[in-house]
């Protein structure tokens, strides 16, 4: 199941946010509905949040939801760590993120 940009858009909201950059937000979510593999649907969507800051708030808690509604739940917060180290070293390769996703969900 697809996540939509209106879904994104309201949760984003629901932390504090809003829309400052839409073409990232929307080529991010285009991206994102149209691989096949999940993991890499989820490293363009958490390259074009968590790098690319969209939203003026809750960036990060933001694609942790969208990983979530993917992929489910990898357990002890490792998803959040996972997002952490992205937005915090700035890693903007999509093979590199979807790479580093995989393990994360591999630890199960």
């Amino acid at each position: 199941m697809r996540i939509t940009r209106e879904e994104i858009l309201k949760l984003n909201s629901s932390l504090g946010g809003n829309l400052v950059n839409s073409n990232s937000l929307d080529y991010s979510i285009s991206r994102f509905n149209h691989e096949d593999n999940r993991f890499k649907t989820c490293a363009f969507i958490i390259r074009g949040i968590v790098v690319d800051h969209p939203f003026s708030d809750g960036n990060k808690r933001t694609a942790v939801y969208v990983c979530m509604h993917e992929l489910g739940d990898c357990g002890d917060e490792k998803l959040s760590k996972f997002i952490v180290k992205i937005a915090k070293e700035n890693i903007s390769n999509i093979n590199k993120i979807e790479k580093m996703l995989r393990r994360c969900y591999q630890k199960n």
